[in-house]
């Protein structure tokens, strides 16, 4: 009763799901793993093998296929010892990604479907149950109708090459046949891969495409992911001429770290989103730094072959935290000329940004009246040595503090509150070279007055 129930649920399910009009071809090969078919508590016959072939077309996230199967089984049963099948008929499905599940990765979908299937098959089997007379075999060939309800995971948007998308699947179908004696009903588990097509991207197989013009901006000018309510996200305004081009086929989204280091990585297909937010987690799940500049690039491919890209930066502000009861913030984004204390070699863009950046330390500080802060200068070490940092490191931190200082006072910060210190590299946070832009810092530490 509840395996019908369920072949009712997913027929309703097909029949009432919208059919977007964008079409799309698919072909598929999937290698099957019999269950024993069971008749009122009797196995029939045991495990077998086989596979299965596909071809269909997709309406938006709806598929519809014929299909075409071969297994064989020679793991005895109770009434069958030898069972061939050959089974053709069609197929629908549906596809349950991230625009149906908000909280699925692009990479993820749950796909339901049902099938009727005609069956052929030839069987050695049995004249009776009785174990008395087991020596006594008949061959039979027969015919009859099979339904099928199953349900597949999907990985989409993983495999890609020109104008095809390769979707590896792994599902369960249950099949049930009406027998002289009662239901019949065996399950197959598949493992497979689709190979997805759409006339569009096969129209510019062979074309080197063009240029696609991108276009994003950010609705915030420091991102502070700290929870307080203000720029606590960064919302992208994301646009493309790609109507010019038969339409947006792919978008993808990368975000690195002031090292380089992919930090975050989203990508879709079809329209570009709207007012795309990001709340500042890695693909890890780790929170930006603050006081550090993370850039970003979308990338956008066009049906025609066309792409583009277009690089942004998003700068965190200052998020001060508490640690053991002291309060202190960390800054990486302050630009310094080689070797220098001062700004020689930095661009103007470059020069504006610690500007700005200055400037909300000294709000920030303003609102800690009573507290003093000392400023510490860190430093990389990239020999390792001792010498680099004695001889090196300590002198550099501190003429870096020291101006920080000084950009501070301008801005109306008491000099008695303010301690500038060079700490070299004795206080390094990390050994990776990729990650080494975390020990070029500047912290401060925040001291209650006594």
């Amino acid at each position: 009763m509840r395996k019908a129930k369920f072949l009712i649920f997913v027929v309703l399910v097909l029949c009432v799901l919208p059919l977007p009009a964008q079409l799309k071809y698919f072909a598929g090969l999937h290698g099957d793993l019999s269950i024993p078919a069971c008749q009122n508590g009797d196995k029939v016959f045991g495990f077998g093998g086989g596979g299965t072939f596909e071809g269909g077309v997709y309406l938006g996230d709806l598929s519809l296929a014929l299909l075409g199967g071969l297994s064989y089984s020679n793991d005895s049963g109770n009434l069958v010892q030898e069972m061939t099948e050959w089974k053709v008929g069609v197929e629908a499905g549906y596809d349950f990604g991230k625009n149906i599940i908000p909280f699925f990765p692009e990479w993820l979908a749950i796909r339901p479907n049902l099938a009727v299937l005609a069956d052929f098959y030839k069987a050695d089997g049995y004249r009776s149950k009785s174990k008395k007379i087991i020596g006594q075999k008949e061959s039979s060939n027969g015919f009859s109708p099979v339904f099928e309800a199953g349900l597949l995971v999907d990985f989409p948007n993983l495999l890609s090459y020109k104008a095809f998308d390769f979707i590896p699947s792994i599902g369960y179908h249950e099949t049930f046949r009406m027998e002289k004696e009662g239901l019949l009903f065996s399950g197959r588990i598949s493992l497979g891969m689709r190979v997805l097509f759409s006339p569009s991207k096969l129209g510019s197989f062979n074309k080197e495409g063009g240029t696609l013009n991108v276009f994003a901006t950010t609705k915030s000018k420091l991102f502070t992911p700290d929870g307080d309510g203000e720029d606590d996200t960064v919302v992208f305004d994301v646009s493309s001429d790609a109507d010019e081009h038969e339409g947006v086929n792919t978008w993808e989204l990368r975000v690195y770290d002031p090292g380089q280091k992919i930090f975050f990585i989203d990508k879709g297909k079809g329209k570009l989103p709207e007012d795309y937010t990001w709340k500042g987690l890695s693909q890890n799940g780790s929170l930006v730094d603050g006081g550090a500049i993370y850039q970003y690039v979308w990338y956008v491919k066009a049906n025609d072959g066309s792409d583009g890209f277009i690089p942004g930066i998003i700068q965190t502000g200052v998020m001060v935290q508490e640690d053991d009861g002291v309060l202190h913030f960390s800054l990486s984004s302050i630009q310094f000329g080689p070797n220098s204390a001062g700004y020689e070699g930095l661009t103007d863009e470059e020069i504006q940004r610690n500007k700005n950046l200055f400037d909300t330390v000294a709000q920030i500080l303003k609102k800690y009246a009573n507290y003093n802060v000392t400023i510490e200068g860190h430093a990389n070490n990239v020999s390792g040595t001792e010498r680099e940092h004695l001889k090196e490191l300590l002198p550099l931190s501190t003429a870096r503090a020291q101006t920080v200082k000084k950009e501070l006072i301008a801005r109306g910060i008491e000099a008695e509150r303010l301690n500038a210190v060079g700490r070299g590299s004795e206080k390094m946070v990390t050994s990776k070279k990729d990650e080494a832009w975390k020990n070029r810092r500047v912290e401060f530490i925040l001291t209650e007055k006594e």
